[in-house]
């Protein structure tokens, strides 16, 4: 089942604009409600300019949804993406285009949206990624807590034409954007990336799964050459980079264990 987290207000005092649009809703918005919680609910959306927020579903008229969602992650013609997941990672994309927004007290905007796709997607990774073990630079272009153009090392962990996952000891959000700089076979690459997720690695750090929204023609056939060399000689360790880390830190203490044991008195 979809779990998604929803807040139900009360909206029969809020006013709604007269503006003409569409009669009848239209088969993709059909489609997104029969996907989405009843109305109104609130569900979690990414920004193509950064950042991730609830984004308040609260009525629909004719092909018409409207919205509430914070002032300053919204404006007119952005497209904003919701991503709806099960606990194996199935599910939909479902992206809603601003058509027009209006002033409201508080912290949010009243929104006109329009869905402009439902696209179904796969646990399965659509590329294979490469195991790396590079250090990289990124600077951040949008994050909920640190500055803009702020710089930080992280180590990537594996990346692909379409994704990139890195080690870091900051604590990213989804839908923080930054853009890395590392060198890979004595080349140097640079690409931006949004966050997807974010989860514990080895030694207090954390592991960030990010998606490539911005790279150099010339910089993907790289990744894509690499990844498809490690795929023909594909490993557990090479699915899961931190799994050498730990086997390697495992190795360590054994030989240190055996190294202090107390030597047994054969007399």
């Amino acid at each position: 089942m979809l779990t998604r987290r929803c807040e139900f207000k009360d909206f029969a005092k809020q006013p709604i604009p007269e503006t003409m649009y569409p009669a009848q809703p239209s088969e993709l918005l059909r489609s997104a409600l029969s996907l989405l919680p009843p109305l109104p609910c609130s569900v979690e959306v990414l920004s193509p300019e950064g950042g991730s927020f609830a984004l308040t579903l609260a009525a629909v008229e004719g092909n018409l949804v409207y919205a509430y969602g914070a002032r300053n992650l919204v404006r007119d013609d952005l497209v904003l993406e919701a991503r709806l997941r099960d606990d194996r990672g199935e599910g939909w994309d479902i992206h809603f285009s601003i058509l027009r927004s209006y002033f409201q007290s508080g912290d949010d905007l009243m929104l006109h949206l329009n869905v402009v796709s439902v696209e179904p997607r796969s646990a399965t990774r659509l590329a294979a990624r490469a195991h790396l073990a590079e250090l990289a630079t990124a600077r951040v272009l949008y994050a909920h807590s640190y500055e803009r153009g702020e710089l930080f090392d992280v180590r990537l962990a594996d990346a692909s034409p379409t994704g990139a996952a890195f080690v870091t000891e900051r604590r990213l959000a989804a839908g923080d954007l930054l853009e890395l700089e590392t060198y890979i076979e004595d080349q140097p690459v640079r690409f931006e990336v949004r966050v997807v997720h974010t989860g514990p690695a080895v030694y207090g750090r954390n592991r960030v799964g990010s998606e490539i929204t911005t790279i150099l023609e010339a910089d993907r056939h790289l990744l894509l050459r690499l990844a498809e060399r490690y795929q023909r000689d594909d490993s557990a360790e090479q699915r899961d980079p931190d799994l050498a880390v730990l086997r390697s830190a495992a190795r360590s203490q054994q030989s240190l264990n055996r190294r202090r044991a107390p030597r047994q008195d054969s007399r």
